[in-house]
């Protein structure tokens, strides 16, 4: 007698052909993990421009970017605004943690986010403990991303800003191709994501253009013509250095003396035939010899 008990999918279909599930906290998920997320979730897509959470508002609930991408804003008192940082597909979006929208939330382009409730949320990761870590390390680098995007700015132009910005963009291109940037950003939210005017990032892309360094192909598409110099005009050599720097340094080695006094052998000191090391003079003999 056959069992006719339907089998459970592997995959749920929303999540099947997700980019999500590469990168991010999805990346994360095991298979039962990912069923589960599927069917607590539900999915929601808006239009580039759209407003997905405001500031002050109540955080009622928790997401994951599905495709798109998504601006993080501050609203200022003045009423200024300022686009902080980009989330992209397996970024988090809402703080589980807050019951009030510290920040506003806008598609930048059209955009899915797969949502939760907050209690919803806390749930799943009680069921699967072990997405815990990955959940905390996820909202880490995207931390991260927006301190070194912070540290980035800094000492750098409006041209070099920009540069900096475009070899980021840059996608694998095969051997002996021409990359190629489609910037699906408007002008409004790249100037205000790099601290400058409308008017300031025509005028540098427009510069960067006259110094060969790329060729626009439409006021949204450019080819990369020569990255060896879009990246001396990005300081890019100072932003690798940088990032040398940030690595953890290797073990110090130990002085001769520390190693005597963890049980090593003495140092032995070589003397000339003055009576000090060579290359070594005492003072007093430095002295006599000035007289």
């Amino acid at each position: 007698m056959f069992n006719t008990q339907a089998i459970r999918p592997q995959v749920d279909a929303k999540c099947e052909d997700c980019i999500a599930r590469q990168t991010g906290l999805c990346s994360a998920f095991e298979s039962e993990a990912l069923l589960d997320f599927a069917h607590r979730s539900y999915r929601e897509t808006y239009h580039q421009g759209a407003e997905i959470a405001a500031q002050g508002e109540v955080a009622e609930r928790v997401g994951i970017v599905a495709s798109g991408l998504v601006k993080v804003v501050v609203l200022t008192e003045g009423g200024d605004e300022y686009v902080l940082q980009i989330l992209r597909a397996g970024h988090l979006i809402g703080d589980p943690d807050r019951e009030v929208n510290g920040f506003s939330s806008e598609a930048a382009t059209d955009t899915a986010i797969c949502w939760m409730a907050r209690q919803t949320w806390h749930n799943f990761l009680q069921t699967h403990p072990q997405i815990f870590r990955g959940c905390l390390s996820a909202l880490n680098r995207q931390f991260e991303e927006l301190q070194l995007s912070v540290v980035k700015m800094r000492g750098r132009s409006t041209v070099q800003r920009l540069a900096l910005w475009l070899i980021e963009q840059l996608p694998g291109a095969p051997d002996g191709s021409t990359p190629q940037i489609r910037i699906v950003l408007t002008r409004r939210d790249l100037a205000s994501l790099l601290d400058m005017t409308v008017e300031t990032l025509c005028r540098a892309l427009h510069q960067i253009e006259e110094r060969g360094a790329i060729r626009l192909l439409a006021p949204d598409h450019l080819e990369v013509r020569d990255l060896g110099r879009l990246r001396r005009l990005a300081k890019y050599q100072n932003e690798r250095i940088g990032a040398a720097l940030a690595e953890p340094d290797p073990a110090p080695r130990l002085s001769q003396r520390e190693r005597w006094s963890r049980g090593g052998k003495a140092p032995v000191s070589r003397v000339g035939s003055e009576g000090y090391a060579p290359g070594r003079t005492p003072d007093f003999a430095a002295r006599g010899a000035r007289r």
